[in-house]
């Protein structure tokens, strides 16, 4: 339930990515133009992160898992009825608030239901369903499209939230007595590891949004054909998949998040370098870039959401999220622009790797930091 959730409320941006010529052909509409669209979906997510956690704090897992399904599908439905360009600015919205509503949501449900020690494989599990949701999408959409036109693969798609907010309703124990205490302890302020997580996921957020370039990178820079572009994002978000299972089962069995959050980090900077040595006749070095970078700053996400849970406990887990969400989807927000008027001015996209690389880098240093931090002030889970 959770794996499909997460798939669900951030497929978003990326159905909007893989239905791009079917909507842009259609609408008469420029790719900037689509662009503005998938700015508003991560930016306003990024702005509603802290929102939908307060709420989630207040009205329990359960009910928000069912309102992220019913979110989730409406903006499908929304998407797929656009007949006019504005109408998808619509839908973008409606996908950025169930896209923010997807970890607190999922977190808290985590938290509620399962004890510390048994969270890890779970929570990698759940975040795992993003990277699913792409790559089934990405194999799903394009036949639906085809078939049916790229409104009415929305409506199909709209369909499995909806089903599974009905099986939320029936399936979603309802929380515990105790868990139910703890959703009134909103009061006072959030750990000080919640902000390194916060400022952490923004420079990782920032350094990953390259993997929205890899594919023309590819084509552009290294001379290989689309069908080869998309497969490197296709090896992106499958290794990723245990990538995030792995990472987080492990940060929980040994204790090591800020260790782990580190070495993810050095990951990112290595994938950058080799991207960037890629691009001088070395184009076999997109494959062991793409693998590490899945395993770097496209796997975070599960240890860090499990830090939260950690840090916050169970009376905060939505807040919490909310604001390591705001930071993360900030840093993925504003970067795509950014690198894309790089390479627009540049003719090249050395300077975007090595940009992504210096983010990655500041990221690891944020650990540093935090891990001084906590060591002289005593304290410690992560």
């Amino acid at each position: 339930m959770l794996f499909i959730a997460m798939g669900a409320a951030t497929f978003t941006a990326s159905s909007l990515g893989i239905l791009a010529t079917f909507i842009i052909d259609d609408l008469s509409i420029s790719r900037a133009e689509l662009g503005a669209v998938l700015a508003v979906v991560n930016i306003a997510a990024a702005v509603l992160s802290p929102v939908a956690g307060r709420i989630t704090d207040r009205i329990g897992g359960k009910r928000a898992i069912v309102t992220l399904f019913i979110l989730s599908g409406a903006t499908f439905l929304l998407l797929g009825t656009a007949v006019a360009y504005a109408m998808l600015f619509v839908g973008a919205l409606a996908g950025a608030f169930s896209q923010a509503t997807a970890n607190p949501a999922t977190n808290k449900l985590i938290a509620e239901d399962l004890p510390a020690g048994e969270r890890g494989v779970i929570t990698g599990v759940k975040q795992s369903g993003v990277q699913a949701g792409i790559f089934l999408g990405g194999l799903a959409v394009p036949s639906l499209a085809i078939a049916f036109g790229w409104r009415g693969a929305y409506l199909v798609v709209a369909a499995v939230p909806l089903v599974f907010a009905a099986l939320a309703v029936w399936l979603i124990p309802t929380a515990s007595p105790a868990s139910e205490r703890h959703r009134t302890n909103r009061s006072g302020r959030l750990p000080a590891a919640i902000w390194w997580l916060a400022g952490y996921g923004f420079l990782l957020g920032f350094s990953g949004a390259v993997t929205y370039l890899v594919p023309l990178f590819a084509e552009e820079s290294l001379g290989l054909s689309p069908v080869v572009g998309g497969i490197a994002a296709a090896v992106i978000a499958f290794t990723a998949v245990p990538g995030r299972i792995l990472w987080s089962r492990y940060a929980e069995r040994s204790g090591a998040f800020r260790g782990s959050l580190g070495v993810m980090a050095a990951l990112s900077v290595a994938a950058a370098v080799l991207f960037y040595a890629s691009g001088a006749s070395a184009a076999w070095l997109l494959w062991p870039a793409a693998i590490l970078i899945a395993s770097g700053s496209s796997s975070w996400n599960s240890v860090g959401m499990l830090a939260v849970m950690v840090e916050a406990g169970v009376g905060s887990t939505g807040r919490a999220s909310g604001v390591v969400l705001f930071g993360f989807l900030t840093g993925l927000g504003i970067a795509p622009p950014i690198f894309g008027a790089i390479v627009d001015r540049t003719g090249s996209y050395d300077l975007m790797w090595m940009l992504s690389a210096l983010a990655a880098a500041a990221a690891g240093a944020v650990i540093i930091v935090w891990h001084r931090a906590a060591s002289t002030g005593g304290s410690a889970t992560v």
